[in-house]
């Protein structure tokens, strides 16, 4: 017993020490302040030092991290850096500064792991082009960074400028502050900042009192934003234009091409209009389940049967079986044959009907179109445009996809290198996507795109009307519908995928026998829910088979400690 409630304090013990030493050992930090000093030189540049004291807590932290962003701006220079006072060399070492320049310009100060204490970190920098030129020379600049994973008790921004220098009118922070100003120099201080809480500086100067020349980037801006106003209308009318043209050209080629057939509306029958083979039917209707049609009505011919039989932990597979038998097959039977049943083969597991057609319908599909053909029901002039619409439509779609991404890219490249390509690039652009619409377009008139010929167009409306009868009779709103119905339509009701329904119908209707091509497992003989199984696998397994504003600041970035 003793040893039970040890063992037990013991686990306890472990638990807690799990549960409660991370939360002990978590490491915590913020700023106490973050001080900028912001002066700006008699070119309009700046010399900028920043100011953070961090208070670390719990775990140790062995570095801390400033990136300056560049944007707007004519470009940043790292110029010293510091911790609690004393200057640091650049290196990766403890006691060292890393800096990587560039857009942002990144530096880390590394120093010996600490913990629960506070330090100093400096870094001075110096920043080209951040004067705007306007209606006043304007500076707007992000002191306080947008991402910082840390509350700043306080943070002072001191501004001065050069004596000459004329101040329209006092400073602003975007937050609540208090200022105070002597001379050329302006103090404001801004109370509690949260966690990723930026705060940003705009002062307005004399015109040309700083500097007389626009800064590089300015002026960039404002040459890209004059192509683009210039380029945008011309890239929609370029599309419209497209649109409008192409839609013209479709329009004339299916009025070429269309045809004035007084075919009459689906109507209810309740017998097949003529005795054709179910896989013909649905190759005419455009079903995707016509070789389910095919095997079924095989299987009443005596050539295929459907076993049942016990799989793992329970399950009933259902296992489609070659018959030896004579009898002479169609061409799109023996097809149909050919691609289930491998040479020596005589079973096939009914989950693999689907996938072992997929990859050689041809041998099915093939003879079955030379069966419509000599029917007089499919042309193949119009096959042939179909498919050439079809291909020309997705052609079009990948074409155009490749285009507008290029020309997007160009156009992005083009705002900063050479604004003058933007107007072409987006034309280009436009044309690419009335081109891209055109091609969904086209392709939902391909498929639209018939056929048949009349005859056939009036064959098929006359099964789809039998195939209406059988939809509504599955469900039980047909009167007089005989048990020998059952198999006397199954094949049919394969081929328009109501397989699953027709079966459950006649289970519920009762008195129904199961066909004699059909073997249920020992033991569940006349039990027609087995053979609602094998239709409800029917049904997918044929779908299976058929589913082929305003301005910005400058500065900015991040900072943080770890």
């Amino acid at each position: 017993m003793t040893k039970k409630l040890s063992l037990t304090f013991t686990i306890i013990l472990l638990i807690s020490l799990f549960f409660t030493t991370p939360a002990s050992a978590a490491k915590s930090y913020y700023a106490e302040r973050f001080d900028v000093q912001f002066d700006i030189q008699e070119n309009g540049s700046a010399i900028i030092t920043e100011t953070v004291e961090f208070h670390f807590s719990g775990d140790p932290f062995t570095f801390a991290f400033r990136e300056i962003s560049a944007t707007e701006t004519d470009g940043i220079t790292f110029l010293d850096a510091s911790m609690d006072g004393v200057p640091m060399s650049q290196g990766t070492q403890a006691g060292h500064v890393d800096v990587k320049a560039g857009n942002p310009l990144k530096v880390t100060w590394h120093f010996p792991a600490t913990s629960n204490a506070a330090h100093v970190f400096t870094v001075r920098y110096r920043a080209e082009g951040i004067i705007r030129k306007g209606a006043a020379d304007t500076l707007i600049w992000r002191a306080i960074p947008e991402e910082h994973d840390y509350s700043i008790s306080k943070s002072t921004i001191t501004l001065t400028y050069p004596l000459k220098v004329t101040l329209l009118k006092n400073p602003t922070l975007s937050h609540d502050f208090e200022s105070a100003s002597k001379d050329n120099r302006i103090i404001l201080t801004q109370i509690g900042l949260a966690e990723n809480e930026d705060l940003i500086l705009t002062a307005n100067f004399a015109p040309n009192t700083l500097t007389r020349v626009a800064p590089h980037w300015q002026s960039q801006k404002e040459q890209t934003d004059a192509a683009t106003a210039k380029a945008l209308p011309i890239g929609f009318i370029a599309g419209i234009a497209t649109l409008v043209f192409g839609s013209l050209g479709l329009f004339t080629y299916a009025r070429a091409n269309g045809r004035d057939l007084s075919i009459s509306s689906v109507i209810s029958t309740p017998n097949p209009p003529a005795d054709i083979s179910p896989a013909v039917i649905g190759k005419l209707t455009g079903q995707q389940h016509n070789f389910m049609g095919a095997i079924f009505d095989l299987a009443q011919g005596g050539v295929l049967e459907v076993r049942e039989e016990k799989g793992l932990w329970g399950t009933k597979n259902h296992v489609l079986v070659r018959k030896d038998n004579t009898t002479s097959l169609k061409p799109y039977e023996q097809g149909l044959m050919d691609a289930l049943f491998k040479p020596n083969e005589a079973q096939v597991n009914m989950n693999e009907v689907a996938t072992r057609l997929g990859m050689k319908s041809k041998l099915f599909d093939e003879p079955l179109e030379q069966e419509l053909i000599q029917r007089g029901w499919l042309d193949p002039e119009r096959k042939q445009k179909r498919t050439s619409l079809a291909v020309t439509g997705i052609l079009a779609m990948i074409i155009s996809m490749i285009v507008f991404i290029i020309s997007v890219v160009g156009g992005g490249v083009s705002l900063s290198e050479n604004p003058h390509w933007l107007t072409w690039l987006v034309a280009v652009s436009g044309i690419s996507a009335g081109l891209f619409v055109l091609s969904i377009a086209l392709m939902i008139y391909a498929g639209a795109y018939s056929i048949l010929t009349p005859l056939g167009e009036e064959q098929s409306v006359h099964w789809k009307g039998f195939a209406e009868y059988l939809k509504q009779a599955s469900k039980g709103r047909e009167p007089a519908i005989r048990p020998d119905y059952f198999e006397k339509y199954l094949a049919y009701a394969a081929v328009f995928g109501l397989g699953a329904n027709w079966a459950k119908y006649f289970q519920q209707l009762g008195g129904v026998p199961l066909p004699i091509w059909f073997h249920a497992t020992v033991g569940s003989d006349g039990d027609f829910g087995a053979m609602v199984a094998v239709m409800s696998a029917s049904d997918t397994a044929g779908a299976n088979a058929g589913a082929d504003g305003g301005a910005g600041a400058s500065g900015g970035g991040s900072s943080g400690a770890g």
